[in-house]
């Protein structure tokens, strides 16, 4: 396959989302769900035009890394999103829905999958790990953009994203086991607690601090004494994301988390006034490193595997990717009164998405098992949510605006 053949097809699916990226939005066809039928329409299942084997490399590691850098690219444009101040004043959010939320969204997906599923036990826990965290990749036409600051109250924007960023670095610790007790279950809890949780989780977590807050006071630094030319994220934005992610990787850590941690540090030391101005770059640079991973994802959906599974499967995966977080944030409802109303808790009930995170999660799950139903279920259940999620972006954000109008009224 020719490189050029394959660079024009991506750069013109983004070209063409971009110049109508508003409309689309507006619309309910946000840009995760014309990329994801992009890449079908392109693929095998369709015009053919193009194959995920084309790229000359395993589809599932190519997938890997691709929704690995995606995801660090994407969770520091989420982290420095939010406002100065932001984690002090949300620390109730923030604990309750990490420390609360997501046990409880792992234990009602999995029960789901068990239940209804007929899986094995260890493997119904994986892919309940997998869908456990909500999606910063697919969330990001709900917190960003003219819809989202015209119909979503920001205190809902920044709470979305803050959760998106934190669970997607701390579901790993929750795929790495089951994946240890598939693997190795006589030392899975000792490999959990010793190499998972101290070395990689709260090694990501004290490595991306260090790093955030130094590069931050460079970058303050830099800008002040004149030596920066402008003092964009254009610049800082995408090598930041890959000196920590790469850097995280070679300590050890969970580089995910890292990433998230070190762009939450900087985005609380550099000033406030920069971090407002460069959103709409921001947002240009995610949405060019966004959409090419649902383009691919599109060109590798194993559709004869699916046809195989039968009807029920679908409904099943949907109900555990929907009902996980629906019951989660209504068994939080007691600690969150004070923070967001009754709409706003069932508009956070819903935008539970599943994309980008989990399909990092399962090609790695998958890779370290070597279970390839982890890979087609999970795929299954992204594009499920991908659509069902995207399609109901703009709908249910003029209710939540209706809703809010009513109540100030």
């Amino acid at each position: 396959m020719d490189i050029n053949l394959i660079l024009a097809l991506f750069a013109g699916v983004i070209l063409l989302l971009s110049l109508a990226s508003s409309v689309l939005q507006r619309i309910s066809l946000p840009g995760p769900v014309l990329a994801l039928a992009s890449g079908v329409l392109l693929g095998p299942a369709a015009l053919g035009i193009i194959r995920i084997e084309d790229f000359g490399l395993p589809a599932g590691d190519l997938l890997e890394q691709t929704a690995r850098v995606t995801l660090a690219v994407g969770l520091a444009g989420v982290a420095l999103r939010l406002p100065h101040g932001y984690w002090r004043r949300s620390r109730r959010w923030v604990i309750s829905v990490i420390a609360l939320g997501m046990v409880a969204m792992f234990a009602v997906a999995t029960g789901i999958l068990w239940a209804l599923l007929g899986v094995p036990f260890l493997v119904a826990l994986t892919l309940g790990a997998v869908i456990t965290p909500t999606d910063p990749v697919v969330t990001t036409p709900i917190v960003t953009g003219s819809l989202a600051k015209e119909k979503v109250p920001a205190g809902v924007r920044y709470d979305i994203s803050s959760e998106s960023g934190l669970n997607d670095g701390l579901g790993y610790l929750f795929v790495l086991l089951p994946v240890l007790l598939l693997t190795s279950p006589a030392t899975a809890a000792r490999e959990l607690l010793t190499t998972v949780l101290l070395r990689e989780v709260l090694g990501a977590a004290l490595f991306g601090a260090v790093l955030g807050f130094v590069l931050g006071k460079l970058f303050v630094l830099a800008k002040d004494r004149g030596l920066m030319e402008e003092s964009s994220y254009l610049g800082f934005l995408v090598p930041f994301s890959l000196l920590v992610l790469g850097a995280g990787k070679l300590l050890g850590t969970d580089a995910v988390l890292a990433v998230f941690v070190a762009a939450a540090v900087f985005g609380q030391v550099i000033p406030q006034q920069d971090e407002n101005e460069e959103d709409s770059i921001e947002d240009a640079v995610n949405r060019f490193f966004l959409l090419p991973i649902f383009i691919l994802l599109g060109l590798a959906l194993p559709w004869e595997e699916w046809s195989a599974l039968g009807l029920g499967v679908p409904v099943v995966l949907l109900a555990a990717v929907l009902l996980r977080r629906a019951v989660a944030l209504a068994l939080l409802r007691p600690f969150l009164r004070r923070i967001h109303d009754v709409p706003q808790t069932v508009f956070l009930g819903w935008f539970g998405p599943v994309g980008v995170s989990a399909l990092f999660y399962a090609t790695l799950a998958e890779r370290m098992t070597g279970n390839q139903d982890i890979f087609i279920y999970s795929t299954l259940a992204i594009t499920l949510s991908v659509i069902v999620h995207g399609i109901s972006t703009a709908p249910f954000s003029a209710w939540l605006h209706r809703r809010e109008a009513a109540r100030s009224s």
